[in-house]
This record gives C-alpha cells, sequence and structure tokens, in this order.
C-alpha cells in the first residue's frame, strides 16, 4: 500500500477497501485528481483509492503530482539524543534534495551536515520512505523522502542553516520528543514514533 500525507492528512492506494476512509475505486487520472482535491478543499481526513493494479495506478499517480526527490536523516547522539530542526514554526527532521547524479545515502548525510553545521555524521541502516504532495505555482508535486538512521559522536554544536529558513538545530532526549511532536508535520511524527519513541 502507498500512503501519501496531503495537507497534513492522508491518501492511501491499495487492495481492498480501508475503514475510517472515503473509498475511491480507481477509474482513471480523473479519480486521483477528485482525491487530491477532496484532501484540499474539505475536512475529509483520509482518502483510500482502492484497486488491484496498485503499482500501476502509482505510475500514474507521478503523472499528475510531479516527483521530487530528497533524503534525510534520524541522527543519534550517545544513545538518547536526537537531532531536530525547526522550520517554519514546526519541528522536522534534517532533509534535502538529492542532487544531479548524487546517490540517496550521500544526499542525506549532506543535508544533514550542512543544515545543522556539523561534520563527520556516520550513515547506519535505511528506515524508510515517507511520500507527501505539495502545491507550488498551481501544480501538484509529489516529495519522495528516503530516510536513514545515522550516528554522530562529535562535539560540535549544531548551528541552523538559515539560509534554508532553519530557525533552530538541536538536540533533544527521548523525554522530550513527545513535545515536539505536536509541532510536528504528520509524515515526521509516524516516523519518530515508530522508530524512537515506539522503541524506547
Amino acid at each position: 500500500m502507498y500512503k501519501i500525507s496531503v495537507n497534513e492528512r492522508f491518501l492511501t492506494i491499495g487492495k481492498g477497501k480501508r475503514k475510517q476512509a472515503i473509498n475511491l475505486p480507481y477509474e482513471s487520472l480523473e479519480t486521483l485528481r477528485y482525491a487530491l482535491d477532496i484532501l484540499y478543499h474539505t475536512q475529509v481526513k483520509s482518502v483510500h483509492i482502492f484497486t488491484d493494479e496498485k503499482k500501476k495506478v502509482w505510475k500514474k499517480f507521478k503523472k499528475i503530482a510531479t516527483p521530487v526527490y530528497a533524503a534525510g536523516g534520524l541522527v543519534k547522539k550517545n544513545n538518547d539524543n536526537y537531532l531536530f530542526i525547526k522550520r517554519n514554526g514546526l519541528w522536522d527532521l534534517p532533509k534535502g534534495h538529492v542532487e544531479k547524479n548524487e546517490t540517496f545515502k550521500k544526499a542525506a548525510v549532506r543535508e544533514v551536515e550542512e543544515e545543522c553545521s556539523l561534520s563527520n555524521v556516520k550513515l547506519k541502516k535505511y528506515i524508510t520512505t515517507t511520500y507527501h504532495v505539495y502545491i507550488s505555482e498551481k501544480k501538484y508535486y509529489l516529495k519522495i523522502v528516503k530516510w536513514f538512521n545515522m550516528e554522530y559522536k562529535g562535539k560540535e554544536k549544531p548551528k541552523p542553516q538559515k539560509s534554508e529558513g532553519i530557525e533552530k538545530a538541536q538536540w533533544f532526549t527521548m523525554k522530550k520528543i513527545p513535545m515536539l511532536m505536536k509541532k510536528t508535520y504528520i509524515n515526521i511524527k509516524e516516523l519518530v514514533n515508530t522508530n524512537v519513541l515506539d522503541e524506547s
């Protein structure tokens, strides 16, 4: 099943119907456009498009929402500290666009180091991929972000990359992370809850 954040709600694509969601059978590209319109212009919290050919529908979805690729990291220090950034008033994890001829792994480390002014961040393992749709100049874009576990053993104090609109870059203990999750994005909340809070 594909799970895409749209306007801080979820659009899913997969087999069968889902409870607590508006269920739409896939018929054409218009079904996908209609689902996006519902999530942007109503109070509906979840829309599910059901189909036996989810991979084909996923390819069609990329025709109405242009893919943009990014990578980021869940950075850990001293077993109990995690790195967060604050941008546009919301807490987030460091991430950024993948450059031409750059791998997701290299992009993830580079973006963490650039956005937080750190060096020698160590890449560990792949965690998951998140998807979210945004609108720019009246066009839909699909941001595809690959996330990786990382480790930092240095002593540099993180500093926000102001040129990227980052207000803060800071370490937080697991005890304080639930407070941050009240002011973050739905994808980040799921990622952190699954990979930090649920494992504690």
